[in-house]
């Protein structure tokens, strides 16, 4: 695979900023090999869901981010967000997240939720 060139507009602002960020680090050569890495950085933050408008962001440790992106390269899934909505309607379908829900809610022994807030936690329970 050959270098392709592309054509990229910046105002002189943006590629002062650039150039000040070059002169404070080193191990970027150059322009390119700077923006080259950002644009790459960018799009794996996007598709791990770091910038997100909506929705919830979920961390994890490297290993188990790796093995769930390997599902992803092999084309199992769409994306980690398909990967993961998977997971849990999976678990919550076969009562697995209301068992884990329940024994984390369970050992916390000394937080207890009073009064209406109490009731309607059960009210909803009892009609799962």
């Amino acid at each position: 695979m050959g270098d392709n060139r592309i054509t990229l507009r910046m105002s002189d602002v943006e590629l002062d900023e650039i150039d000040d960020f070059l002169a404070r680090h080193p191990e970027y050569n150059n322009r390119s090999q700077l923006i080259r890495h950002a644009v790459m950085d960018y799009i794996k933050r996007v598709e791990r869901g770091e910038y997100r408008q909506k929705g919830v962001r979920v961390e994890m440790e490297d290993r188990l981010l790796t093995i769930l992106e390997e599902y992803v390269e092999f084309r199992y899934f769409k994306s980690l967000d398909d990967l993961l909505s998977f997971v849990l309607r999976t678990i919550a379908m076969d009562g697995t997240l209301s068992r884990i829900l329940r024994g984390y809610v369970g050992s916390l022994g000394d937080l207890r939720l009073e009064g209406m807030m109490r009731e309607a936690w059960e009210e909803r329970h009892r009609r799962r």
